[in-house]
């Protein structure tokens, strides 16, 4: 997934709202966008039932959640609202429909995907151990596949991986992507474990498939 996400930041580099009217087959990427989305939302919700651990963006939101008592949607779009607020200031033209999507469609879907589901499978405390290694495999799987419809329609980052690509353009590659972000999912992991979030094999697979 980093060719991609390196496709997408060197396009923001060159463009901005003004190329969507040129953009071919729209439609049909808007729809891999929100399609992307879904998945990504479904994916979140699976690792939080696996209770193995989330990626470490939706760790860290998981334990924000936990400790104000608001809901883990409300939670993702706050904080994606802080980063898209550094994205805008830094390097406006990441910003497209894709960031604005991914940064209120993935939380307010992973709550709904959890309302539903638990409804039908009970509580995550009471599920076997292999049930819950099913869960994680289908929900890494599912967000790879989320990810790459994403990233593939090319209409822009979410906040959070945004940050990473504007570090290393505006540090001109003395700090890549891969080193910043190995330490940004360090600290936002850390921050969700404090705040009471699971940290486990799936926040390290997560983390890998991401960064």
């Amino acid at each position: 997934m980093d060719g991609a996400m390196k496709k997408l930041a060197l396009q923001g580099q060159a463009g901005g709202w003004q190329q969507l009217r040129t953009m071919p087959c729209l439609g049909r990427r808007l729809a891999a966008v929100v399609l992307g989305n879904l998945l990504m939302g479904l994916a979140v919700t699976l690792l939080r039932m696996s209770r193995f651990g989330n990626d470490p963006f939706s760790c860290m939101n998981l334990g924000y959640s936990l400790f104000t008592q608001n809901s883990f949607g409300f939670c993702m779009i706050l904080c994606n609202g802080v980063l898209v607020l550094f994205v805008l200031r830094l390097a406006r033209s990441y910003i497209h429909v894709g960031t604005l999507v991914n940064m209120f469609l993935i939380g307010i879907l992973s709550d709904a995907f959890y309302v539903q589901l638990t409804a039908l499978w009970g509580s995550p405390e009471s599920y076997l151990l292999c049930f819950r290694s099913v869960l994680l495999v289908i929900g890494v799987l599912l967000s790879c596949y989320g990810c790459s419809a994403y990233s593939c329609a090319e209409l822009g980052l979410g906040p959070y991986d945004a940050i990473g690509w504007i570090v290393e353009r505006r540090s001109q590659g003395r700090l890549s992507f891969r080193y910043f972000r190995i330490a940004m999912d360090t600290v936002a992991s850390g921050i969700g474990f404090i705040l009471g979030s699971i940290v486990g094999p799936g926040t390290i697979i997560m983390a890998l498939c991401t960064g």
